[in-house]
């Protein structure tokens, strides 16, 4: 019987030429190396390698070029049949923009994890553009925006809305109602959060200046939500700041900005592997409900 380890490690002798090298290959040490070299010629009954003194190549044997064709021929099976093992295991790749990832996705992860059999997952984060070339490319099974993708080969489906609210940071002199007008605010307190095209109009047409504080991604923000600054925020949102900052929340009562929406992102073409991958997805997304 021919074992993994020798063949392997024989492999890395041939590939690398140095029984030192092979030993870096394989992890493990040189004598390990030549004992497991020794053991495969003990079974093949023939010697493989040629050790010369005074040279630091390796050189076959007439019986080692042709066991060499064996042993490779032999690597390909053991990687074919492990490809084949691994098309049994569910796997999902998952990513998500960081404000999604942080304060949206941990139900829809943890109905994953819980799974039986095991789900093996891989999760990242990254700008909504940059997650859909992900997907398109097939390195990515599903991605979570807050925009939708224009890219041919994708789909972009909505989860749900988010209506977008108010979180303020009062300074304990001034309180204000519930539902409030944009124009109850101090403009220079603003803290602006790029969420959508649509939003950015939005604030135009009120005269929101753009010259204010400034945060790229919503987990900068809690920080900055002090002394009176305040900022537009979608609801998932609102919770968390209240938890971490004290803030208070609240909705505007005339012309609200557009709720901000969820999309999901997936690849239009669909096979036996994606439809599984779609089933896992549909049972995570419940969990977000």
């Amino acid at each position: 019987m021919l074992f993994r380890e020798e063949i392997n490690t024989f492999l890395a002798v041939v590939r690398s030429g140095s029984l030192l090298q092979a030993a870096e290959i394989v992890s493990t040490t040189q004598s390990t190396v030549s004992y497991r070299i020794q053991s495969l010629e003990r079974r093949i009954g023939h010697p493989l390698l040629l050790r010369s003194r005074g040279t630091r190549g390796i050189t076959l044997t007439s019986e080692g070029e042709r066991f060499l064709d064996i042993a490779e021929r032999w690597k390909m099976l053991e990687i074919e049949a492990e490809q084949l093992q691994a098309d049994q295991v569910r796997h999902l790749a998952v990513g998500s923009v960081d404000a999604v990832a942080i304060n949206v996705l941990p139900p829809f992860v943890a109905a994953l994890c819980d799974e039986t059999p095991p789900v093996r997952l891989h999760m990242e984060s990254s700008r909504y553009f940059q997650l859909a070339n992900r997907v398109a490319s097939g390195h990515l099974d599903v991605a979570f925006t807050l925009s939708p993708s224009e890219h041919i080969d994708l789909i972009s489906r909505k989860v749900r809305d988010y209506a977008m609210l108010v979180v303020y940071a009062g300074s304990g002199k001034t309180s204000l109602p519930e539902a409030l007008d944009i124009t109850d605010l101090e403009p220079s307190r603003e803290i602006y959060l790029p969420w959508s095209p649509q939003f950015d109009m939005w604030r135009s047409r009120r005269g929101l200046s753009r010259h204010v504080n400034w945060v790229e991604k919503a987990h900068m923000l809690a920080p900055m939500l002090r002394n009176a600054a305040w900022a537009l925020v979608p609801s998932f949102l609102t919770t968390p700041l209240a938890k971490e900052t004290g803030c208070t929340i609240h909705r505007i009562a005339l012309s609200p900005p557009d709720p901000l929406s969820l999309f999901m992102i997936l690849r239009k073409q669909s096979s036996d592997a994606t439809g599984r991958q779609q089933q896992l997805i549909e049972m995570a997304l419940a969990a977000l409900k």
